[in-house]
């Protein structure tokens, strides 16, 4: 009998489905996630927000105001609506891998 190899754990995610563990994040799981909430297909610009987004956690231990997102990507405020229908929190930080704000929702 051969034995099944072990799945790989499962990313650790609340019931909003946002991600408990920040560092458990890959692009794959954002790809994967983005298709779950229907945003996408996942372009350059989406890119450029998620990437911004996880880097300004990273150093202020919580996600940017929409304002901060345009100046950092050259995008209107209008421009990331369109990107992440759902919300800049439920499209963005989502997708980013952050936890979900305190008081949010």
């Amino acid at each position: 009998m051969v034995e099944a190899e072990p799945k790989p754990a499962e990313p650790n995610f609340d019931e909003d489905g946002f991600l408990k563990t920040v560092s458990a994040w890959n692009r794959a799981m954002a790809q994967s996630l983005a298709e779950k909430n229907d945003i996408g297909p996942l372009s350059e610009s989406h890119w450029s927000v998620i990437e911004f987004v996880k880097n300004y956690y990273r150093t202020n231990n919580t996600g940017p105001p929409v304002v901060k997102i345009c100046k950092a990507t050259g995008l209107s405020r209008a421009e990331v609506c369109d990107l992440f229908p759902c919300g800049v929190v439920r499209g963005a930080y989502r997708l980013a891998g952050l936890p979900r704000p305190p008081g949010c929702f």
